[in-house]
């Protein structure tokens, strides 16, 4: 719903920065308007009615005044907190990943990484998954709504299944050592493992091979997700 002065998103709340005495910079992302970012008023006084509405996770429809990119939040209903990810350290690590993952895929509308982004939440606060599995397939996902796709089971050259190490490159993304060019990135035996989906590896491992597959994001869609998130829990 939209008016000349109004603007109704079903977002999430990515950012949050202290503005002035009492006010918050919010940086949300919606699923129809891709980034946007409001002023939340008076939401650091103590007994705020709107506190919630500039929390990292925050989920809900937010009402917002306002034009041209200047907008304050009036009022938001909310829809689910994620509350549960920051009872847990790693699990909160990982949900502020896929924040900032979310922030640097919507610049511009995009329904889809919203969507893969809010089933990663919802994996990370109320399921037993292990989370480093929750960002392996969130990566993928986002890999592969950006027209690509990683098989770490096969050799994307030969279609010979994948035993052991392989190696990435740019043009043909996962392929057998065999298979590979110069200058090729290797993806060791435990990592490739991990990514291809199959069980047994520590948590070390997953950590590792996320953050290898972070840097194959900023190959393929040329975007910078922070990996500190990962390399902190290491």
């Amino acid at each position: 719903m939209q008016t000349a002065d109004s603007v109704k998103v079903k977002a999430i709340a990515v950012r949050a920065v202290p503005y002035g005495e009492s006010d918050m910079i919010i940086t949300l992302v919606g699923v129809e308007t891709g980034k946007i970012t409001a002023t939340a008023k008076g939401c650091l006084k103590r007994g705020a009615k709107l506190r919630y509405a500039a929390e990292p996770f925050n989920f809900g429809d937010y009402v917002l005044a306002g034009r041209g990119g200047r907008y304050v939040v009036t009022e938001c209903e909310q829809i689910e907190s994620f509350g549960a990810i920051t009872a847990d350290i790693e699990r909160y690590y990982d949900g502020c990943l896929i924040l900032d993952a979310l922030a640097k895929l919507s610049e511009q509308p995009a329904p889809e990484e919203f969507m893969a982004a809010l089933n990663a939440l919802s994996r990370l606060a109320y399921s037993n998954e292990d989370p480093d599995a929750v960002i392996r397939d969130f990566l993928l996902t986002a890999i592969e709504i950006g027209g690509n796709r990683l098989d770490f089971a096969h050799c994307n050259a030969c279609g010979r299944a994948l035993e052991g190490a392989a190696r990435f490159q740019d043009a043909d993304g996962i392929v057998c050592e065999s298979c590979a060019n110069f200058g090729s990135i290797e993806v060791e035996a435990p990592l490739r493992a991990f990514l291809a989906g199959e069980s047994g590896q520590t948590h070390a491992i997953g950590l590792r091979a996320n953050i290898l597959l972070l840097e194959f994001v900023h190959i393929m869609l040329g975007v910078k997700i922070s990996a500190r998130y990962l390399t902190e829990q290491l």
